[in-house]
């Protein structure tokens, strides 16, 4: 009666857990979950990176104090002249907005990758709840066996006391109820297991918080024919759209690389001071200048001049044009590559489609006969020996494995159940969106 009670206290706890549904746990990890977090902050980077891309190179500003006499410490009044220069290369050819459009592309490429992610996180989700759920259900069916039958050992006790019951027979229930209290600690063990799982996808912190499932499994079928959803498939699986961006993406390299070749264009303006007016007779003039200044004459007026100079590169020419040409020609063979690795997932996802529809018609008509016929015959077979048993008919090696029967087909039923489950997640998986 102690372990009865210990059973009863650990039903109570699950059953006051407040029950969640799957597509609740789902939100809470869409919401939560560390990896989606990390695809939305890399989406946001690939904007400022489009951004920064889209900008112009940073402007060069010099001073340069020109042919400064070695006698003299008066850099700025003893140099020959004084050049205050600033340039800035200007790329043509809308080369910043090609390669600022190559980052926006890539930030559909992530989002694509997030979007398939997030189908990912929910089949995994939705495969531990059911498998949770299965666990529950087995963990009810084999309490409320341990219940019977510790209630079975106390009615024979006192037939074993007075003789009317051998003492074998006995010790053979009681052999059964060790073996169900062992099997139900292997379950509990598993439970802890999946809940810590799920806590993890969800985002918690604590592992162990108690996640608690539905009582009963909504029954959901695929809306649609093998050829509407391989059409689903082809059209809206995230992971065969995200190779798409990725020949945008390439394709977008691809004319980036091109306008390489287009010259990029540097433009430098300098304004020069002659403290000492135009030289012309080398250092002749700057020495006799500087004895000026030192006898305290008047030197020569200071002169201003600007000067401007434009230059080109030349990324065309034969030595340095393969730098383009070739990044090029790697993008396109990339794109044939990811083209031909879509087409093989696109061909293994419709072979899998069609399987878990199979899996899924097969589940859904084995659970209609568990309903139907195989529960409520092994059922009245396992009264029906208990009723044998005590009239002297059979033993009790016939009643307990009238009971084991019973108990494994309770079992294969809720497999049957997660088992269809299954099938439909599989499907959602590959379609990318709910099937209902």
């Amino acid at each position: 009666m102690k372990y009865v009670k210990v059973l009863l206290a650990f039903s109570f706890l699950i059953s006051t857990a407040i029950a969640q549904s799957v597509d609740s746990l789902v939100q809470e990890a869409l919401r939560n979950n560390p990896q989606v977090k990390a695809f939305i902050y890399q989406r946001d980077a690939t904007v400022y990176r489009a951004g920064a891309t889209g900008a112009l190179p940073a402007p060069t500003v010099g001073l340069e104090f020109s042919q400064i006499p070695v006698s003299s410490a008066n850099v700025f009044n003893d140099a020959i002249s004084t050049n205050f220069s600033i340039s800035q290369m200007f790329m043509l050819g809308g080369k910043l907005s090609a390669m600022s459009e190559v980052e926006k592309r890539r930030g559909t490429v992530v989002e694509q990758n997030k979007a398939s992610y997030e189908v990912q996180l929910r089949g995994r989700i939705k495969m531990n709840y059911y498998q949770l759920w299965l666990l529950d259900r087995q963990i009810g069916v084999q309490q409320r066996t341990v219940a019977l039958l510790d209630e079975l050992v106390e009615s024979l006790q006192s037939r074993v006391l007075t003789n009317r019951m051998r003492q074998a027979d006995l010790l053979s229930i009681r052999a059964e109820v060790a073996s169900e209290r062992a099997r139900l600690s292997e379950k509990r063990s598993r439970r802890f297991g999946l809940v810590s799982v799920l806590n993890s996808l969800m985002g918690r912190n604590d592992l162990s918080t108690p996640v608690a499932t539905d009582s009963v499994l909504a029954v959901l079928a695929p809306q649609g024919t093998e050829f509407t959803l391989a059409e689903r498939v082809k059209s809206t699986n995230p992971s065969l759209i995200a190779m798409d961006r990725m020949k945008d993406m390439n394709d977008a390299m691809i004319a980036s690389a091109r306008k390489d070749l287009i010259p990029d264009l540097m433009v430098q303006a300098m304004v020069m001071r002659m403290p000492n007016g135009m030289i012309l007779t080398g250092g002749a003039r700057s020495v006799d200048a500087i004895q000026q200044s030192a006898m305290g004459m008047p030197m020569q007026k200071t002169e201003w001049m600007y000067s401007i100079m434009a230059s080109m590169t030349l990324p065309f020419m034969p030595w340095s044009s393969e730098r383009s040409t070739a990044k090029a020609e790697e993008m396109r063979s990339t794109n044939l590559g990811i083209a031909a690795e879509r087409d093989a997932m696109q061909r293994e996802m419709i072979a899998s489609l069609r399987s878990a529809l199979i899996k899924y018609s097969t589940n859904d008509s084995l659970a209609r006969q568990y309903v139907t016929d195989i529960l409520p015959l092994t059922k009245q077979s396992a009264e029906a020996q208990t009723i044998a048993y005590q009239n002297g008919q059979v033993p009790i090696t016939t009643v307990l494995d009238a009971r084991r029967m019973e108990l494994m087909k309770h079992d294969d039923y809720f497999m049957v159940l997660m088992e269809r489950q299954m099938a439909l997640i599989e499907l959602e998986m590959m379609v990318g969106t709910a099937l209902n």
